[in-house]
């Protein structure tokens, strides 16, 4: 999982360098690439936050950033969407930004998919470590126990 301030600087980076596209002119269709990383971006940040909500340290009150960080992030997220909408009723062609959001939200869709697969693996590697840690120690136990009876 990417950490939240590393989704949050990607999505200022290819909200900028669409802004600037655009702003330059070209295309909106020659930006699928960063559209496509302003999307999965947007999808790790609201995933990370999902998944500190849930976590047991979130619960316990133990968290990593402030609130107000929190909050302000998510306010320049909703400032650069909003300039983005902008750029799109501005220069793109009608109905495009609505074209542009089902895009993004399918992408998001996709990514927080695959980054709900990649943490459900991670959480059944974990598990048969500990198993395998328990079940070793276990036996290790049980072969000493044997060998201390047989000792005595």
């Amino acid at each position: 999982m990417v950490d939240p301030l590393i989704a949050f600087a990607a999505i200022k980076t290819a909200s900028a360098s669409i802004s600037a596209a655009v702003k330059a002119g070209r295309d909106l269709s020659s930006l699928a690439g960063p559209i496509t990383k302003y999307a999965k971006a947007e999808a790790e940040l609201q995933f990370g936050a999902a998944k500190k909500k849930r976590s047991i340290f979130a619960k316990l009150g133990a968290t990593d950033e402030s609130a107000i960080e929190k909050h302000f992030r998510q306010e320049e997220v909703r400032r650069l969407r909003k300039d983005m909408r902008e750029l799109f009723l501005l220069y793109g062609s009608p109905g495009q930004w609505e074209r542009l959001q089902a895009t993004i939200a399918e992408e998001r869709a996709e990514k927080q998919k695959q980054l709900r697969l990649a943490e459900h693996k991670r959480q059944q590697m974990v598990q048969i470590i500990i198993a395998v840690l328990v079940i070793s120690t276990a036996v290790t136990m049980l072969v000493g126990w044997v060998w201390f009876l047989q000792n005595r």
